[in-house]
């Protein structure tokens, strides 16, 4: 009896030691893994679809922007917003970015299409007034007359309607990642 203890602490070693062997095989297989799905992420990025769905989901946010707050005023932050939403719902869902450039580009078109917004509230109100087209209001006046004219009847709130915009242009704009994901991203930009 007195002898089967004395080789415990040997015992003791050799399980230790393979265990060890056996979780550096484990981790270097998870950091593979890691590593391979990471670069899967990476290559789904499509910048190019984003941009050209983010102009025209711009152009197509202006217009929803421009007439609802002509005809209802009152909606002015939830049509800014709603801006936003579209934008960055439909950059993130075809770029399907992780790149902090998603981001950049959402935020830039959320303030274009806050001012071409503002352009067509300006461009419907005027054909209000003058009983002519929108069309025709527009062959009439330069778009940079518009633009200004657009841009000063902006209030100071209206600045933060279009920060809530912007913020959730951002938020959109870029792919949803899960913990396993950001784990992988996290690994593969340490091991660049």
């Amino acid at each position: 009896m007195v002898g089967d203890d004395c080789y415990q602490p040997f015992i003791d070693y050799l399980v230790l030691s393979l265990s060890r062997k056996e979780s550096a095989t484990v981790r270097a297989e998870e950091e593979q893994k890691n590593y391979e799905l990471a670069e899967k992420l990476l290559s789904e990025q499509n910048f190019s679809a984003a941009i050209i769905v983010g102009a025209v989901a711009t152009v197509l946010a202006s217009v929803a922007y421009g007439l609802t707050v002509a005809a209802w005023p009152i909606t002015y932050g939830f049509a800014a917003a709603g801006v936003g939403i579209v934008i960055g719902f439909a950059m993130g869902y075809f770029g399907r970015g992780i790149a902090s450039k998603f981001a950049i580009a959402a935020a830039l078109y959320t303030l274009l299409g806050g001012v071409l917004g503002n352009v067509f509230h300006v461009l419907i109100n005027m054909a209000r007034a003058t009983r002519m087209s929108p069309i025709d209001i527009f062959r009439n006046h330069s778009f940079s007359d518009l633009a200004e004219q657009a841009l000063s009847n902006v209030l100071s709130i209206a600045l933060l309607y279009w920060l809530v915009a912007v913020m959730a242009a951002v938020f959109l704009s870029k792919r949803a990642l899960s913990r396993a994901d950001r784990l992988a991203i996290g690994v593969y930009d340490l091991k660049s």
